[in-house]
């Protein structure tokens, strides 16, 4: 039963790692966040084949933005914010919603 105990407590401690190594690799970079969330949305095959770019003229009120080059799938425009997760160290980026728009 003590074995048993201490199987399940590994495994929870080993999914929990999983987790967190997958959070900060996924929201490492603008284009990971981007493609994450339309793969999350359902584009399995879209979200890795549109191509990702900077706006060229920030926007005055939400400032720079991204634009995916795929009109068929997702938002036409992201806006990104940056704040430093898990224990300050990693930049962390993720999807602004009141600024994404469009499609």
């Amino acid at each position: 039963m003590k074995r048993k105990c201490i199987v399940i407590i590994l495994i929870c401690f080993v999914l929990i790692i999983l987790n967190i190594g997958f959070d900060i690799f996924t929201h490492s970079t603008v284009e990971r966040v981007i493609r994450a969330d339309l793969f999350f949305r359902g584009y399995f095959v879209k979200a890795f084949k549109t191509e990702i770019s900077k706006r060229p003229i920030p926007d005055s009120q939400y400032g720079t933005m991204y634009i995916c080059r795929n009109p068929g799938i997702g938002p036409d425009s992201y806006h990104l914010e940056k704040k430093y997760k898990y224990f300050g160290e990693f930049e962390y980026w993720y999807v602004d919603i009141n600024g994404t728009g469009g499609g």
